[in-house]
């Protein structure tokens, strides 16, 4: 059975039994993430994605040891305040996305309705310790560094592989360690 197939899987007998579910899929940098949360949205009706890039901590919020303190790079207690709780509880939720580029700002604000019964959060992080045990079930999408590295130097250029490479994937691999997600997590999927 195919990885694709298996998390489908696991998703409908979660709906079975519930009348809604809660996903989590985070993991390396260019890894699948996004990719598989929308297949999965455009194969289960009344679904919704979640984008963790869109609680990326503000420029003029990070402070000299903020990561280390944090082991996270998104402001988690705003995205369960402002969303995961509220849509926890039953309730439409409403936020305001954080855009790096090409100005960083927040964005207008999004409601997210209530309804949805398939909850996707994508991106990393989104299995921080203090949302771990909210979601119904949780995927970690790995990647070789080759892979990573060939799919970055496409999506983002020479630059941007740089900055992934001395900032933002050792960040994400520390994240993944330190909470030990490869044996937590309920699927682990691996891209060679």
């Amino acid at each position: 059975m195919d990885h694709f197939t298996m998390l489908e899987s696991r998703i409908q007998r979660i709906l079975t039994s519930k009348d809604r579910a809660f996903i989590a899929i985070d993991g390396m940098a260019a890894s699948g993430k996004t990719t598989l949360a929308a297949a999965l949205a455009a194969r289960f009706p009344s679904s919704i994605v979640l984008h963790m890039d869109d609680f990326t901590i503000p420029f003029e919020d990070r402070y000299e040891g903020y990561f280390d303190a944090q082991l996270s790079n998104a402001d988690i207690g705003r995205f369960d305040r402002e969303v995961l709780a509220p849509l926890l509880e039953g309730k439409a939720a409403r936020y305001r996305p954080y855009a790096c580029h090409p100005v960083p700002g927040f964005l207008a604000p999004i409601t997210v309705p209530s309804d949805a019964r398939l909850v996707i959060v994508e991106g990393a992080y989104c299995l921080h310790d203090t949302l771990f045990d909210r979601y119904d079930l949780r995927v970690l999408s790995l990647i070789s560094e080759n892979t990573q590295r060939s799919r970055i130097l496409s999506r983002n250029g020479e630059a941007q592989l740089a900055r992934f490479t001395s900032t933002w994937i050792p960040m994400e691999n520390r994240h993944i360690e330190h909470r030990n997600l490869r044996e937590r997590c309920d699927i682990v999927l691996f891209t060679d």
